[in-house]
């Protein structure tokens, strides 16, 4: 039964990862964007994909913290991970490549982990 709890372990830690690397992304972003020239045209490519960016990692981050609040089912910090290895990248770093390596590898190995 040691397994199954060292995975529930790794799972949760690797959502506390997750989650503080959405925390900083967010706040990068909301850094640019407060520090975006003015006036903003509605047609600025740039500044509207920085929008939508910071919407999506704002929506993960709920589902984040819902999730590590919730009752002890590993399937929704699955699926928080799942929806982060679904969204672009938000910065290319060698941090976040090794973060999404090891949300693979966790989705990958799901079935036999349990909360």
């Amino acid at each position: 039964m040691a397994p199954v709890s060292a995975d529930a372990d790794r799972l949760r830690s690797l959502a506390t990862e997750l989650r503080d690397f959405v925390l900083r992304a967010k706040r990068a972003l909301d850094e640019e964007m407060r520090s975006y020239p003015t006036p903003i045209p509605r047609c600025d490519a740039q500044f509207n994909h920085a929008y939508e960016q910071r919407s999506q990692l704002a929506a993960l981050l709920r589902r984040i913290e819902a999730a590590e609040n919730g009752a002890d089912d590993a399937s929704a910090l699955l699926g928080a991970m799942a929806e982060f290895a679904s969204l672009p990248s938000t910065d290319e770093s060698v941090d976040e490549r090794r973060l999404r390596a090891r949300i693979t590898d966790a989705l990958a190995q799901a079935p036999r982990i349990r909360c």
